[in-house]
């Protein structure tokens, strides 16, 4: 994720990051879904987030469970009433050999899928803004 809104997100402030997401995929002619995930960024106590700043998620490994797809929400909450801008969240994937694209030593957070983007305008202080994601 890239915090694209003018101004750090500072956790111990109220800034907060929740992704939740449902895999699916079909089995034996039948969609069926998977166990609900939920991310944070690892986005916790003592943490801040720069403007332009970028924080990485959590491995999700699907190599047994051979999902499909996802469905998911993407929620920013910013701690700062004069943040403008938005929270752009990337999806990295490996190649079936487990080559990252982040594992490069060129890399840079667009090489990745653009997966969502949340618009953060906001009006007070600690507002909360969602977005939904399919992939």
């Amino acid at each position: 994720m890239i915090n694209a809104t003018g101004l750090t997100m500072t956790f111990d402030g109220g800034a907060l990051i929740a992704i939740r997401m449902m895999p699916w995929k079909i089995t034996s002619g039948e969609l069926a879904y998977g166990t609900v995930i939920t991310e944070d960024l690892q986005f916790s106590a003592g943490e801040t987030i720069v403007d332009d700043g970028e924080v990485e998620g959590t491995v999700i490994d699907n190599s047994s469970n051979l999902y499909f797809g996802v469905s998911g929400t993407f929620t920013v909450t910013h701690d700062l009433d004069a943040a403008s801008g938005d929270c752009k969240l990337y999806l990295e994937y490996s190649d079936a050999d487990g080559n990252w694209p982040s594992d490069s030593t060129d890399f840079e957070i667009t090489d990745l899928i653009p997966l969502v983007t949340c618009p953060i305008d906001n009006s007070a202080v600690d507002k909360s803004r969602s977005v939904n994601f399919e992939i």
